[in-house]
């Protein structure tokens, strides 16, 4: 976005602005803390916060920009912050009216440089973001990161004072007896219990005492109730069946911490499993003359689950929830993901949080490997014509969340529904409108992370593209910042017929190139979508010749940087053109 788009959003969790007039301000140092360690996002050096005034903010620019920027690089790359995660192209100087600013693209920090501290003291320099600014994380939340940041198995880590006692067998025999009689040859059958449970991990001997104590893993897999909430307060495991219900306040079925059955992970899902895939359409399939009832869709909600428990951090607050409605699934779980989004879609990373539990899932047909689960998800919702599974972070509270949709996604019946709103128009599309369009439409919403699961293409050409579709009327736009979302505009045909300009022919003046008869035809908007500011521009262009800035705000009582921001827009729509620079810009018709 560029820096007007900015400064009209304001101030939030991904954007911040600061003075800078001569130096690098001492708090700038906290945002890039707390960015890196939330959702990444942009800090702009040279505007300026007014209280009190209409324009909140205001770009003051920066005297010594060479000086800002080698202070700027020598401090992040000496003691103050302990990782650099910044390149060279994440910092931009810009100029705007003869004053320069400073815009820096915070990413967010892979979870294994986590966490970005000040200071060389991780419990007095670590901050997060949230809308109110930047806050300095908790002993808690920054040994979260910590214990994150590691490949190393924190579901291996050994609970000191744990043993087999706080394990409940009859859980643990319901595991071997799958176990047999999935690996029927297999060399851990006729083991102890206790040898069995060593062998899995959810038991292990501490080396310098002797002592055998309960894993991590072991207790949340195979635990008593009362022994995991006691290690684990923050625990939580609920299941909604919503089917019948008009709310989400409402349900038909539920199972959760109720104390009728020992709420460890494979009861849970023993439980939950067969009431995600009962009433399902089950096709009638032969293998021989035996029939097949384990379909791909029973696969995908199996993986599905399975990815929830293995996922989740349950060293923080949160729930593993799980909800069936009529028409869509929604796994739940607290914490966020280890690789990016476009990673998870893609497939072959993995990078598991918990991988005792997932290696005791899968041993018993439970769970894929090396990242191929999430791909079969997508595979057995294409093969259903379903739309495709939506997979979200929510960085407010540490939550992940995916979303599988049972709503037909037939490209021929949407299609039909585009040709509707948007009429001849469709055919002037390239592709990647298409299927952004027939993405909103099926999906209701859209986003620039989502869009980039479906194009092959960078966030940033991503962004010109939509803005493009948001200026010609194709897509209508709600939020702000990595927030944003986008829908179809449903009302394009008949914003269309009524956006074109008054049907006034008149002779400009003030300037050759445009002393000639303009009409609606000589500017061709048969086809451009423009706001009432917009055409009030023209129309200010069309009598006088030309407009500035200024000529603007004053007539149209318009912001300045709302005025440069609709004059841009009237360039990319290729109606105007701009001459000039500096104080000198003004903005003059498109020749015809």
């Amino acid at each position: 976005m560029d820096i007007f788009e900015l400064i009209d959003i304001g101030e939030n969790s991904e954007i911040e602005f600061k003075k800078a007039k001569n130096s690098v301000p001492k708090d700038l140092w906290e945002t890039y803390s707390a960015m890196a360690n939330t959702n990444g996002g942009t800090i702009v050096l040279g505007v300026e916060e007014r209280l009190g005034e209409a324009e909140r903010f205001c770009i003051s620019g920066i005297n010594s920009v060479e000086k800002v920027l080698k202070d700027f690089w020598d401090t992040i790359n000496g003691n103050k912050v302990n990782k650099n995660i910044l390149m060279d192209r994440d910092v931009e100087v810009i100029d705007i009216d003869s004053k320069k600013v400073i815009k820096i693209e915070v990413p967010r920090a892979n979870y294994s440089d986590k966490p970005i501290f000040l200071n060389g003291n991780p419990y007095n320099g670590t901050y997060k973001r949230n809308y109110e600014g930047d806050y300095k994380c908790s002993v808690s939340e920054v040994n979260a990161m910590i214990r994150d940041s590691s490949d190393d198995n924190y579901d291996s880590v050994l609970i000191e004072n744990y043993n087999l006692d706080d394990l409940d067998m009859e859980t643990v025999h319901r595991y071997r007896n799958m176990f047999s009689s999935r690996n029927l040859h297999h060399i851990w059958i006729k083991l102890s219990d206790e040898d069995f449970l060593m062998q899995l991990g959810a038991i292990a001997k501490d080396r310098n005492t002797q002592k055998v104590w309960v894993t991590v893993a072991g207790l949340l897999m195979f635990g008593k109730g009362l022994s995991i909430r006691e290690k684990f307060p923050y625990l939580n495991l609920d299941y909604l069946n919503m089917i019948d219900s008009d709310t989400e306040i409402r349900y038909r079925d539920r199972v959760t911490i109720d104390g009728n059955w020992e709420n460890n992970l494979f009861n849970f899902y023993m439980k939950v499993i067969n009431k995600l895939v009962e009433g399902l359409p089950i096709p009638f399939k032969l293998e021989g003359i035996v029939r097949v009832d384990d379909t791909p869709v029973n696969q995908a909600l199996r993986e599905a689950l399975v990815n929830t428990l293995i996922h989740g951090n349950y060293s923080i607050e949160g729930t593993i929830k799980i909800m069936r409605f009529r028409n869509r699934f929604e796994f739940h779980n607290p914490g966020n993901l280890r690789i990016s989004v476009l990673d998870v879609y893609s497939g072959g990373i993995s990078k598991c949080r918990n991988k005792n539990l997932q290696k005791m899932f899968r041993l018993i047909g439970f769970g894929e490997n090396i990242g191929s689960g999430f791909p079969k998800i997508l595979k057995a919702w294409y093969e259903q014509k379903w739309a495709e599974p939506v997979l979200e972070e929510n960085f407010r509270i540490d939550e992940v969340v995916l979303k599988m949709s049972m709503i037909s996604f037939v490209p021929e019946v949407y299609r039909e529904k585009l040709r509707l709103i948007y009429g001849s128009s469709l055919d002037s599309l390239n592709t990647d409108e298409v299927k952004i369009l027939l993405a909103a439409i099926t999906e209701g919403e859209i986003s620039n992370a989502r869009v980039q699961c479906i194009l092959d293409m960078h966030s940033k050409d991503i962004s010109d593209l939509l803005r493009s579709m948001v200026n010609r009327g194709l897509l209508v736009e709600e939020g702000f910042g990595r927030g944003k979302k986008y829908m179809v505009n449903e009302q394009f045909c008949c914003e269309e017929s009524n956006s074109s300009l008054d049907s006034v022919v008149e002779k400009s003046k003030g300037n050759d190139a445009n002393k000639k008869i303009i009409s609606l035809e000589d500017l061709n908007l048969n086809n451009v979508r423009i706001s009432k500011v917009e055409e009030d521009i023209i129309k200010i262009i069309i009598n006088d010749g030309f407009t500035t800035t200024r000529i603007n705000s004053d007539r149209l009582d318009i912001s300045r940087h709302m005025s440069i921001r609709a004059c841009n827009d009237l360039i990319e729509k290729g109606l105007i053109i701009r001459e000039g620079a500096n104080k000198s810009t003004r903005y003059i018709l498109k020749k015809v």
